[in-house]
């Protein structure tokens, strides 16, 4: 194959569906593929690379992934003889689909399609190629291919993960699972469903047959493809433990990977865990979806590929690499957020893009140069539970997004779509009401807050009244919908009935990392409104390097519920700062320096008491030291309650 000429009708398809064949810069990006492969990417493949991802068809015409090394994991087993032409020279293992490829071959000079990609994961640099490979050498599992390149094309660096990968000389492949050909009752096994809702990068296989009136222009044809984000960012349906949702972010334009699927309706998936060597393997029926129908699997993805899963294979310490000991991995910045799936997300009530109700700017308070409460009116009254979260879209206020292939200066713009979840700090028990507030802390190179917070500092500038009243912007945004499982339950939910009993204690405690304190805020509130006639024990522990600020936000709520006489609160708080903290009027106990694994110990019949009653609030990394130290005292953290936005 030369110089490509055009879109093969799969790539038209999705280019139209997705608008880009109405945008000119973009309309000729099939210039970019050569139909000869640069020394320099010759170069790359035979002195930087440990192993090659490629795809290459089983006798069904499934694309299969596979992981192609040399001997002990070196750099070196790909070389380059000739102009346009690989030789690799790979080590495989039971399981790894290219040796059953390789059985398959009638005759050794028989030519299959292939495809492969380089990454070099200490760079993030990456190419790959599509041509067509025959065998010249195998003795058991030692294999040499011949490899010619038709087609080449250098990659952007964005969704790869930085390692550092050192050669594992101990590797011994050991065949767990092996389903080539699914039932169809067969579903995947816990396993390997968390396999992939751990992994952070996967490589995606596929295949374009052309007809015989396309193939003088558009031959025949295999592609391979790396995807990377956050770890989950690739979802299982649990409804039927088969599908397998990959989320499409913004990339070159090219639309290669889904222009296959959207022709030729099959795809391989195959993932590597870089600390153990286990590489698990899938094939499957693919399918891309768009606009609202993408959004009823994933909200607010606008394109992803599903993948029905027909074969599998999962193969323990085979990769001959693995990641340094003791060196972190470093995310890439453009990865977004994982979103999660609508089946597997918390409760969540969404409008429809036509019935998005506007919600109005109503008054600013500043607390800090870095921490303020915005208050909103909605047209009409929302049903929000306390502890609960909102949806909201600040493209009335931001524009549109812009694309941007990349943005060294601010990687989240890439995927940026301007929508927020940010917990509701009030809470009022009058179903007529209309407003509701937002707590939040500016995020440094944030777009949403730093917009908002430099109209608040506008405002105290030049017109501080406005903060008080601050209708006459006239600042609208789209309140998207509701969600949340992180809320607080009636009293019922304890699962004992405290109706007619003068004294049931509730034993709560809850965990706060700085401005994670905002549900616990409308909770609190909640709580002060309640007529249950329960005696509420609760044990605030809050982490936080303003305490002044957060305690400031908590003191009254707690003042104004014990002179309710109907109200019985006994409220306390464990705060943990470097910073000496005012007398708030609470009953505190003050700890210097961060939460520690020793206070639960120490504390551990606190949190028996507490049962399923723990609530946890606040950044991951805080989140992550706590659950360990709770499960470290024997509190099974599948109890936690946890707030997650999955939107």
């Amino acid at each position: 194959m030369g110089t490509i000429i055009g879109w093969h009708r799969g790539e038209a398809s999705v280019r139209q569906k997705l608008g880009y064949d109405h945008i000119p810069s973009i309309a000729r990006l099939f210039d970019s593929i050569s139909g000869e492969m640069p020394a320099q990417h010759a170069e790359f493949y035979s002195t930087r690379i440990p192993f090659l991802p490629i795809t290459s068809l089983d006798e069904d015409g499934r694309p299969w992934g596979s992981i192609l090394a040399g001997l002990n994991g070196q750099t070196g087993f790909v070389h380059n003889p000739r102009y346009n032409t690989l030789v690799i020279d790979a080590e495989l293992w039971d399981g790894e689909p290219f040796l059953e490829t390789v059985k398959n071959l009638e005759r050794e000079s028989e030519s299959i399609l292939i495809a492969g990609i380089g990454v070099e994961v200490s760079t993030r640099r990456r190419n790959k190629f599509a041509g067509n490979a025959r065998v010249l050498q195998k003795v058991e599992k030692s294999v040499q291919i011949e490899l010619v390149v038709t087609q080449a094309i250098g990659n952007c660096p964005k969704y790869i993960t930085l390692r550092d990968l050192v050669p594992h000389l101990q590797s011994s492949p050991t065949l767990a699972y092996q389903e080539r050909h699914l039932s169809l009752e067969a579903t995947l096994p816990d396993e390997v469903i968390s396999f992939v809702h751990e992994s952070d990068t996967t490589f995606l296989g596929t295949t374009y047959s052309a007809t015989a009136a396309e193939s003088q222009w558009y031959p025949s044809h295999v592609g391979m493809n790396h995807r990377g984000g956050r770890p989950g960012f690739t979802r299982v349906k649990l409804s039927d433990r088969r599908t397998v949702v990959l989320p499409d972010f913004s990339g070159n334009r090219i639309m290669t990977s889904m222009g296959n699927v959207e022709a030729t309706p099959f795809a391989s998936l195959t993932f590597i865990c870089f600390i153990t060597g286990d590489i698990l393997y899938l094939t499957g029926n693919a399918r891309n979806v768009y606009g609202t129908k993408a959004h009823s699997i994933m909200p607010f993805q606008d394109a992803l590929t599903e993948i029905f899963v027909t074969g599998y294979i999962l193969v323990r310490d085979a990769l001959p690499v693995r990641q340094r000991p003791g060196v972190e991995i470093q995310r890439s910045p453009y990865s977004p957020s994982v979103k999660f799936l609508a089946e597997e997300g918390p409760q969540l009530q969404l409008f429809s893009k036509e019935d998005q109700p506007k919600a109005l700017l109503t008054s600013i308070a500043v607390h800090c140069p870095t921490i303020a409460s915005f208050e909103w009116e909605s047209p009409t009254p929302l049903r929000i539970k306390p502890g609960q979260a909102i949806i909201m879209d600040f493209k009335t206020l931001l524009g549109p997004r812009q694309y941007k292939h990349m943005s060294p200066s601010n990687p989240i713009l890439v995927n940026d779509d301007f929508i927020r979840t940010w917990t509701v700090s009030s809470y009022t028990d009058d179903p007529s009401s209309r407003l509701f507030s937002l707590t939040m802390r500016r995020k440094p190179g944030g777009t949403v807050t730093s917009s908002l917070f430099d109209i608040a500092n506008k405002l105290a500038k030049y017109k501080p009244e406005a903060l008080g009243d601050s209708r006459e912007l006239g600042l609208m945004v789209n309140i998207v919908g509701v969600t949340g499982e992180f809320h607080l339950p009636s009293s019922g939910n304890s699962g004992k009935d405290t109706i007619g009993k003068e004294e049931h204690i509730r034993n709560m405690v809850w965990i706060a990392g700085g401005i994670g304190v905002t549900p616990f805020l409308s909770m609190l509130t909640a709580l002060k409104r309640s007529a249950d006639r329960v005696r509420y024990s609760i044990i605030l522990i809050l982490s936080t390097k303003e305490p002044d600020i957060i305690l400031s936000l908590i003191s009254p709520i707690v003042e104004q519920a014990e002179d309710l006489p109907h109200m019985r609160l006994d409220f306390s708080v464990h705060l943990f700062t470097d910073t000496l903290a005012v007398d708030s009027g609470m009953e505190l106990v003050q700890h210097f320096g961060r939460v520690n694994p020793e206070f639960f110990t120490q504390n551990h019949e606190m949190f028996k008491r507490a049962a399923s009653d723990i609530y946890l609030c606040g950044p991951e990394g805080f989140e992550i030291g706590v659950l360990n130290a709770l499960e470290g005292i024997g509190i099974h953290i599948g109890t936690v309650h946890r707030e997650r936005f999955a939107y």
